[in-house]
Formats: C-alpha cells, sequence, structure tokens
C-alpha cells in the first residue's frame, strides 16, 4: 500500500456504500433463517446503532495513530510472528469476502439467469477485470467508483420508485407477531455481512477529510436503502417472498414505470458495476496485507493468486450446497467479522495502552 496515495472521504465512503449495496440486493430470508422479515426492519434500526459501536475500536486505533493502518499497527506493537498472524487473518478475511461476494453472483445467474456460457467462464471475466482495478491502485478505483456510485444510487432511486406503487398494505404483517426470533436473526444476519469496517482499518490512514461525517452519513444511508429495500420486497410480494432465494430480483421483475417494464436488467446494472468495484477493492486490500509481510512484488503477485482462489472457491460453493450452507449461515460469517472488526482492535488499543503505561512508569521513575 502506498503512504503517498490519497482520497477523498466520499471516495472512500462511497466504495464502501457500493460495497454494502451489493451485500443488500442479495437480502434473503433463507440466510435469516426465514421468519417474518418485515420484523428485519427492527433489525436494521438495532443494527444500525451496533454498526456505530462496532466502528469504534478502528476509529480510535486510527486517531492514535493516524499514519498507520491496522496491520501497520499490528508491527508496531506486537512481536513479528504474532503481527504476521493478525495481517494473515486480515488478509483470509478480505478473501472470504471476495470469494463470497462472487459466489452470491454465481449462484443468482446459476439458478435464475441460466446463462448459456459456463459460470466458470462468466466467474473469471469478473475477476480478470477486477484484477486488473486492484493493480490499477487504490486512487484509480475511488475514482472510477465515483462514477459507478452516481449510477448505481439513480438506479436504487428508479427502482424504489417503480416499486412503491406495488405495495399492497395486506401484504405487510405486525411486527414481531411470532416473536423476537426473526428480529434477533436479522440483526446477527446484517452485522454479519457488515465488512466495511476492517477495509476503514486498513484505509483511512490514506483518506483526506472529515472521517467521522463520512462513517455517520455512510452508515445512515446504507441502512437506509437496507430499510426501504425490506419493507418495498414485503408489500409488493406478501408471502410469495418467502419462496424467493433472491426476493430483490423478484420483485423488479414485476415493475415498471410508463415504458419501461420488467426492470430485472436496472438490477443486474447495479449488481454487475458493484460487483466489480467491491472484489477489485477486497483483491487490493489482500495484495497490501501480502504486501506488508513479504514486500510490494509479492504483494501485486497476490492480486493473481487470490483472484485465482476467488474464482475456484465462488464455483465451488455453487456446486456444493452443503458447503454453501455453511459459509452462507451467519453463524460462520458473524464471528469471523466479529473478530476483525471488533476483537482485534480492541486487543492492540489494549496493547498500546499497556506499552504507553509502562513507558510512562519507566520515565517516572
Amino acid at each position: 500500500m502506498k503512504k503517498n496515495s490519497v482520497i477523498t472521504v466520499p471516495q472512500l465512503f462511497g466504495m464502501l456504500f457500493i460495497s454494502r449495496m451489493i451485500v443488500n440486493i442479495t437480502y434473503n430470508p433463507f440466510m435469516a433463517s426465514k421468519g417474518d422479515v418485515i420484523d428485519h426492519l427492527i433489525s436494521a434500526v438495532i443494527a444500525y446503532l451496533l454498526t456505530f459501536l462496532l466502528v469504534i475500536p478502528v476509529y480510535l486505533l486510527y486517531r492514535r495513530r493516524p499514519g498507520m493502518n491496522l496491520v501497520d499497527n499490528a508491527y508496531f506493537l506486537l512481536k513479528k510472528p504474532v503481527a504476521v498472524t493478525v495481517v494473515a487473518v486480515y488478509a483470509l478475511y478480505f478473501l472470504l469476502v471476495s470469494c463470497y461476494t462472487l459466489s452470491l453472483f454465481d449462484s443468482f445467474v446459476a439458478n435464475v439467469m441460466s446463462p448459456k456460457i459456463p459460470i466458470l467462464m462468466l466467474s473469471i471475466a469478473i475477476v480478470i477485470t477486477a484484477c486488473y482495478g486492484a493493480f490499477k491502485g487504490i486512487e484509480a478505483l475511488a475514482r472510477s467508483s465515483g462514477i459507478v456510485l452516481i449510477g448505481v444510487c439513480i438506479a436504487l432511486i428508479f427502482l424504489l420508485c417503480a416499486l412503491m406503487p406495488e405495495i399492497e398494505p395486506e401484504n405487510i404483517p405486525p411486527f414481531l407477531y411470532d416473536g423476537p426470533q426473526s428480529m434477533i436473526t436479522g440483526v446477527c444476519l446484517m452485522i454479519s455481512r457488515t465488512s466495511c469496517i476492517p477495509v476503514m482499518a486498513m484505509l483511512l490512514p490514506l483518506v483526506k477529510g472529515n472521517v467521522k461525517k463520512g462513517i455517520f452519513f455512510w452508515n445512515t444511508s446504507a441502512y437506509l436503502v437496507i430499510a426501504a429495500m425490506i419493507f418495498t420486497i414485503v408489500g409488493c410480494l406478501g408471502d410469495y417472498l418467502k419462496t424467493q432465494v433472491f426476493p430483490i430480483y423478484a420483485a423488479t421483475s414485476i415493475a415498471e414505470i410508463g415504458m419501461f417494464k420488467r426492470l430485472d436488467a436496472l438490477f443486474l446494472g447495479i449488481w454487475t458495476t458493484g460487483l466489480f468495484v467491491k472484489i477489485a477493492l477486497f483483491l487490493y486490500l489482500i495484495s497490501a496485507c501480502a504486501a506488508r509481510i513479504w514486500g510490494e512484488k509479492a504483494g501485486r503477485l497476490t492480486i493473481l493468486a487470490a483472484g485465482a482462489v476467488t474464482v475456484a472457491a465462488s464455483v465451488l460453493l455453487v456446486e456444493s450446497r452443503d458447503l454453501s450452507r455453511v459459509v452462507y449461515d451467519w453463524r460462520f460469517l458473524l464471528p469471523c467479522s466479529l473478530l476483525v472488526t471488533l476483537i482485534l482492535p480492541i486487543v492492540l488499543l489494549v496493547v498500546d495502552s499497556v506499552k504507553k503505561r509502562k513507558e510512562g512508569t519507566g520515565n517516572d521513575a
């Protein structure tokens, strides 16, 4: 990661918003153990507040040393073998997110679109473009994300406006009708798929601008869209929602505005452009972790290796239902997310505080 690279707060949080939208549009009730999806509106409010709490350790670590990202702090505060382990954990997490993201797209294409080209070839094409974006670096990726962000926002507004007239009030059941379990699992699902905070831990030192405002607007806009999508698909689909693996796509297929009918093509446009940004971003972060351990040259080569693993793993997840049930389950994702989002940053903060206390004691003596 080049230390002289600089991106702005809107660029960083624009990329994070796109990353979150790719998660949002793949939302389905099966990942949250079914239940009443309308309860996930309450889940969204709770997860929104929890996200502000989860970002605190990463933000505090950044404020202590604004010029260092999390892996730099690991090398600064810990012994080398331990620091290398921490960096490897983050690299593996970023790789997991990359595989998870592409596999959802592959699963959608395989089960809904019935493509004429093999899933493997489609995955390779997507990852090659993402590798190119990762090779170009974070500044180029941030600039291209600005264009993608404008398109994504316009498309989201267009889709929501098209779907609002399709909402039927009788499709919306009372909140917590069958108890709080659905709401609780909804919170767990949303938090487990929050991969943006570890990205902040890596990129905040490269950011120019008001980070606090960026965090607030990113989190607020992301969960407003989540809430709007949940309310819309419940109102449009009703009980039919429970039979859909990709309910947002199902809703867009019935939406229309004037001469525009079946807006599922717009849905696909959002997904594919956002997919490029997210996978390229996470491949870049994997290379940054590798570069910290082995050097810049190895870091760049890691982009290709991580891309190959992403393709292989995504195709494997599509082919193996048993494996996909494990990886897509929030019970697997939540501990992984909490480890890199909360636990490891807190450990680094504690180690830093202990070292400062010892240094202070030594100076007093």
